[in-house]
This record gives C-alpha cells, structure tokens and sequence, in this order.
C-alpha cells in the first residue's frame, strides 16, 4: 500500500490535505465547530448583556466617588443615610462637589386604562446636574416646575403611549402614587430586565412632595473630585474615618457592587456559563468523533510515515495541526453569525449585547482548546498504527 499521490508531491502541510481530501466531512466539521462558537458567544454575551442591563443607571450618573449606606448591597433596594455625611465628605480636601440622588419606585397609573404599574423615580436638584444625559440636562427647567416629571421613553408599553402623546401634546397628566402629575418631557435611559420597567426623573423637592419622604435621608450621594484627583486614592485614605453606617466607593466599584449582587442573588451567571460549558463540550465531541474516524481511515498513512522514519512526535503535532485549522475556520464564521444576532436582540430588546475584544478572546482560546483536547482524545488510535501492519 502506498501514499496517495498527494501526499508524496505535495509541499502543502499533510494536516491540511487531510481535513480537505473529504469536503462533505470537513463541512460537518466546521458546522458543528461554527454552531458551538455561536452557542459560547451567546451565553456569553446574554450574561454578561444582562449584567450590564443591572447598571444601566449607574452608567447614566456622572461622579468620581459615590457614598451608600453600608448595608446597600443593591441599587433598587438602597439604605438610606443621614444628609450630614455628605456635607462630612464636601470638607475634604480634593472634593469638588457632592450631591445628593434620591431614588424610589411608586404606583404610576396608566392614563389609557387606569391601571397602575411600579416605576421607578429619579430625583436631584436641578441646581446640580448629576446626569451625564443631554436630553435630561436640557429639561432642567422642566422639572423644577410643581408635581412635574420627565418620562423615559424606553419604558415598557404597560405605562401606557406617554412618548408619542407627550410628543403630540406636549404635556401629559396622571397620577404617581395617587398624585396628579404633569408629565413635561422625555429622555431616553432604557434597561427593564434587571434594573427597572420604567423611569421617570423629578426634582428633590417634587420628589419630596409627591412621595412624603424627607430630604434628609439620602440613598446615594455622588462626589465629584477636583481635576487630577485619583478617586481610587482618596478611597484608600479616608474609608477608615468614615462614621461606620456609611461606605466611599469609586463609580466602578459601584458598578461591580452591583453585579456582583445580581451574579449571587440570581441564577443567571450559573445558568449562562453552564450553557457556554456545553456548547464548549458539544463542540469537542464532534471534532473528537471526526478527527478518530479520519485517523482510523488514514491509518495506514501514519503507518507508513512512522515505517519511513518519521517520530511519534510528527504525528501528534500534524493531529494537533488539524485541530487548530478546524478551530479557526470554523471561529470566524461563528464570530460573524454572532455579531449579526448580537445586533438582531439589542434591536428587539434593548438589551446591550456588543462584541468585546476580551469576549472574543476568551472564545477563541475556548475553542482552540475545545478542538486541541478532542484531538488528543482521537489520538489514542494512532498508538495502533504500526509499520508492520504494511505487510499484512
């Protein structure tokens, strides 16, 4: 028995002649390896989608430092604290400004069909913006004006058609925990999976007014430094004199306060990374089965090779040559595939679903091991090809 012509003529690596010399099984191959890449880039990319869904306020607040009450472990359930401990912080030296954010959620009744629904309720002084969202700091006066709000147009449908009748009208009028407000103005903040349904933005005092709830308990004050300020610095150098109902952290630690509640609290970083582990294995299994057959029919081949001179070492490295081409051809249309619906359910639901170098990165290497592994698994009929076999 002797090589296939191909072999012997060819300056072509033998690893690649091999996946091509049978293109309906290669195509299997890489439509399996495709389908798993995308199954990783999905979990991957929900979870970590819904992660960022959770802070989509907190990326709408400007500040360098926030202060929370040292029980919050949650946004949407903070501790208040007494209004004092920021005026505490505004002494000390490198702090530009401090504010208070008040937040709550309250009854919002649907002006078509009289329903109520819970939203959310942002307030501030309007005297010091603390939004980093152009559409709210241009209605400032808006909101300064009695019982009046901006409404988040990415609210969901259950608040009833505000947008388009606050577009058509100008204002609009229902109740916020059975009292009459006037709804001015819209802004664009979204979220509603892990964060809220809706939102709407007031002053302090309207916020005050309409909820009975004292100015002097803040939930979140936000502490702006002065130009070339490390947040991170002055973290570190004032925690321990904080009074201990109270805790200083930058914006990120913020954030990741945050996410680190919704990945303990919910099942969601479990339930996501076991989905990426099986798209990982299904993946795996597939180019195991291929990779064995295509030893198992190419036996003879390695026979020869190892009869001609060739070490074990060569054909574990043209295996493993195998795994690496399957991973990446099969890693870019996955990657394309993933981008396209990426794209398709930010769209539909608004929930923030973008590619990342660090997630395409992890894939990649996921998959490059995926398919390296599968191939050492195959490798073990290659302990089977003996040159003696030649002359059976």
């Amino acid at each position: 028995m002797v090589l296939p012509p191909q072999l012997m003529t060819s300056k072509t690596p033998i690893a690649w002649l091999q996946l091509t010399f049978q293109k309906s099984r290669l195509l299997v191959t890489l439509l399996g390896i495709v389908f798993a890449v995308f199954l990783m880039f999905m979990q991957l990319g929900f979870r970590d989608g819904l992660f960022e869904d959770a802070i989509t306020i907190h990326k709408a607040l400007q500040a360098d430092l926030v202060l929370l009450h040292v029980d919050t472990r949650n946004f949407f359930a903070m501790k208040a604290f007494s209004r004092r401990r920021l005026y505490d912080i505004k002494a000390i030296e490198g702090v530009e400004s401090v504010n208070p954010f008040y937040f709550a959620s309250a009854d919002f009744k649907n002006p078509e069909t009289s329903t109520t629904k819970r939203i959310a309720i942002c307030a501030f002084n309007p005297a010091r913006p603390v939004f980093n969202l152009a559409e709210v700091n241009q209605q400032l006066e808006i909101i300064q004006q009695d019982s009046t709000v901006i409404f988040d147009r990415l609210s969901r449908r259950e608040y009833g058609a505000i947008a388009s009748e606050v577009e058509k009208k100008g204002v609009v009028t229902t109740e916020l925990s059975n009292q009459r407000i006037r709804i001015g103005g819209l802004f664009s903040l979204g979220g509603g999976v892990l964060s809220s349904d809706g939102f709407i933005i007031t002053s302090d005092l309207n916020y005050a007014t309409l909820l009975n709830q004292p100015l002097e308990a803040v939930p979140l004050g936000l502490i702006d430094l002065q130009p070339g300020i490390d947040p991170e610095s002055i973290v570190n150098n004032i925690s321990t004199q904080l009074p201990k109902d109270v805790k200083l952290l930058t914006m990120q630690q913020f954030m990741d306060l945050q996410k680190n509640f919704v990945a303990k609290a919910t099942p969601i970083g479990f339930i996501f990374n076991l989905g990426t582990i099986i798209g990982c294995v299904f993946g795996g299994t597939i180019v195991y089965q291929i990779l064995y057959t295509q030893i198992s029919d190419n036996l003879y081949i390695y026979a020869t090779l190892k009869a001609i001179g060739y070490a074990g070492v060569y054909l574990v490295w043209t295996v493993l040559q195998q795994a690496v081409l399957l991973s990446l051809m099969g890693y870019v249309p996955g990657l394309v595939l993933s981008v396209y619906l990426y794209n398709l359910v930010e769209g539909g639901t608004r929930l923030p679903m973008f590619m990342t170098f660090d997630r395409g990165a992890i894939v990649l290497i996921l998959t490059i091991v995926m398919c390296s592994f599968a191939s050492l698994l195959a490798m073990s009929r290659l302990r089977s090809a003996d040159p003696a076999d030649l002359f059976q």
